[in-house]
């Protein structure tokens, strides 16, 4: 028997996190912890699962992002499906919207994890859905940037091959300077206590602040950090020159593969190649667990996706993202305040204080 349900109870979340790390369709960013994540920024979530004969064979995670009484209800990317359930995907999007409109929400957004290319593993993404779904009657592009999709994977294949294969894939350049690495005298391990996991993690701080990208800081992100890597979910590698961190890579857990998330290495410490170092550690090891590939991400800078590429990786993008706003006036006071609130924040602040309790 087949039973559709919404959940916050702890149980069907442990249930759903080991679901998604034996599916290799799982996503990291529908980990119940990824997802409470969001709860800093006081956003709200929920779970729609569906479970057969007791249990669990699919489902999405929910983010229901707040601001004043503007209520955004948003899938980052999902649902998450085991074969043989793929049929339900417009009766979970229907049943989604409904929730959405509901809990008065103006906005809804959903990301199929479905990739239109030959190429992908078929076992990694959900099949196309036909022209007629209801996901297409939904516009295309995200108009809420706060609670940001997955756009797609970008593959180093692992499949049927060993490490010399895999290696020469690689680019000249990264070929070089991976061989260059090995005679630096650097240590490469996975870290878990308190002190190294801040320490590693003031790598990504350092690069972020150096590259000019926002990063949340250590102390915002310390306990997921920890219970990430304590469940296994997550790995923080550092590489150690001299009982050193000079440099460190977080990859997630799921889906029987490793997800790149960050990296950084020390400034006076980059001709090292650490970042070449630490990648081909993750690739290794990737490949003594028998995972099929190594998702080193989508997205970054013109020099970061060369970097990516130079380790023979492949990128396959998801479908667009869809949307329906639902209460246009609404939708359409929030983007008008939006769109000024950078450079007039106090004034914002002020004026959605004075609607809120207009609207009481």
């Amino acid at each position: 028997m087949t039973e559709f349900f919404f959940t916050k109870e702890q149980k069907w979340l442990d249930e759903w996190d080991a679901f998604l790390q034996k599916s290799e369709r799982g996503l990291y960013n529908q980990l119940s912890d990824w997802i409470k994540s969001y709860e800093v920024y006081g956003f709200d979530y929920d779970f729609f699962l569906i479970k057969e004969n007791g249990t669990i064979v699919g489902g999405c995670s929910i983010v229901i992002a707040k601001f004043s009484f503007f209520k955004f209800y948003i899938i980052p990317c999902g649902p998450v499906l085991s074969k043989g359930f793929e049929n339900k995907i417009d009766y979970i999007i229907e049943t989604l919207k409904k929730d959405a409109t509901k809990r008065n929400c103006c906005y809804f957004q959903i990301s199929l994890p479905i990739v239109n290319d030959s190429r992908v593993f078929s076992d990694y993404t959900l099949p196309t859905v036909p022209n007629s779904s209801i996901y297409f009657s939904g516009k295309s592009g995200t108009k809420f940037k706060y609670v940001i999709p997955l756009y797609g994977m970008r593959l180093v294949e692992l499949l049927d091959k060993n490490y010399s294969q895999v290696f020469d894939g690689f680019s000249k350049n990264h070929k070089r300077n991976i061989n260059k690495s090995r005679n630096e005298n650097l240590v490469f391990k996975f870290v878990t206590s308190s002190q190294d996991i801040e320490e590693g993690y003031n790598c990504f701080v350092l690069n972020a602040q150096d590259k000019g990208y926002p990063l949340r800081s250590f102390l915002s992100m310390k306990h997921t950090l920890q219970t990430y890597i304590t469940k296994d979910f997550a790995k923080l590698g550092c590489c150690f020159l001299n009982d050193k961190i000079v440099g460190a890579i977080y990859v997630m857990k799921t889906g029987n593969r490793f997800i790149y998330i960050n990296g950084g290495v020390l400034k006076n410490y980059q001709d090292l190649n650490c970042s070449h170092y630490m990648h081909d550690q993750i690739i290794k090891l990737s490949l003594e667990l028998g995972y099929k590939s190594y998702d080193v991400s989508v997205g970054g800078s013109e020099g970061v996706i060369k970097f990516k590429e130079g380790f023979g990786s492949e990128l396959y993008n998801f479908i667009d993202t869809k949307h329906w706003i639902i209460k246009p006036m609404t939708f359409k006071i929030y983007n008008f305040l939006e769109n000024i609130l950078k450079s007039h924040k106090t004034k914002i602040a002020s004026i959605l204080i004075k609607i809120k309790k207009f609207n009481r």
